[in-house]
């Protein structure tokens, strides 16, 4: 029986990708080691932890979903199976969001540093994993969109850190930034403190590409006609 099987579903258990999973927790471990201090509490070190993973987090989301893209066409159930690859993204992203908290937890620990209430520390671990999984569907919108892995992860860190920094440099004030931005909106959800400008970075950043990329990926592609 033939497998149907594609790369980008191998790809999720590749040697490369096995290599940036311990790259992903490698950053996140190093931002701890440096943030911790006896002064500093769990949230100022989980915060930077969060941010530095979910850098690398997004590639992950682009290997998921490029290999959709075969030659000559997608299959008929080609939009069918990119659900899944959908989920098993946001799920391995939330897998990174919770092992950042635990290197957070562990150095904050080591450091003898502070620790919010039990009701703040949980709005923190649900805003990590929003921020992770914000950050992976980034990667897989551009992903289809951009269709080739190197561009796409590229453009995954090109991209947002280009729009954050022209925001910024139109507001001083960081609004725009806070409201349209995945950074500034992450600065919110790891203070513990999501506000409405969540609904529109998700909707801006990862609805709109993945529909779109989605939409892209199933119309049929037409043959050129022979003009000979």
């Amino acid at each position: 029986m033939t497998s149907t099987e594609t790369p980008a579903q191998r790809s999720l258990l590749s040697r490369r990708t096995t290599l940036l999973a311990a790259a992903t927790v490698l950053v996140g471990a190093a931002a701890a080691g440096l943030t911790a201090r006896s002064d500093t509490g769990f949230r100022d070190v989980l915060e930077p932890v969060q941010i530095a993973m979910s850098v690398l987090v997004p590639f992950f989301g682009v290997l998921a979903v490029t290999g959709l893209h075969g030659p000559p066409a997608p299959r008929p159930d080609a939009d069918r199976r990119l659900t899944p690859r959908l989920v098993t993204a946001v799920g391995l992203a939330a897998g990174f969001a919770l092992s950042g908290v635990l290197l957070a937890a562990v150095a904050t620990g080591l450091a003898g540093g502070g620790w919010p209430p039990a009701s703040r520390t949980a709005a923190l671990l649900v805003g990590a994993v929003l921020v992770q999984v914000i950050a992976q569907l980034v990667g897989t919108g551009c992903g289809l969109l951009l269709r080739r892995p190197g561009v796409a992860m590229a453009a995954t860190i090109v991209v947002p850190m280009g729009v954050t920094g022209l925001l910024g440099a139109i507001d001083s004030g960081g609004g725009l930034v806070r409201w349209f931005t995945p950074y500034g909106n992450a600065q919110a959800l790891l203070a513990g403190e999501p506000t409405a400008a969540l609904g529109v970075v998700v909707l801006l950043w990862c609805v709109t590409p993945n529909v779109v990329g989605a939409v892209s990926r199933a119309r049929p592609h037409r043959a050129v006609p022979d003009r000979a």
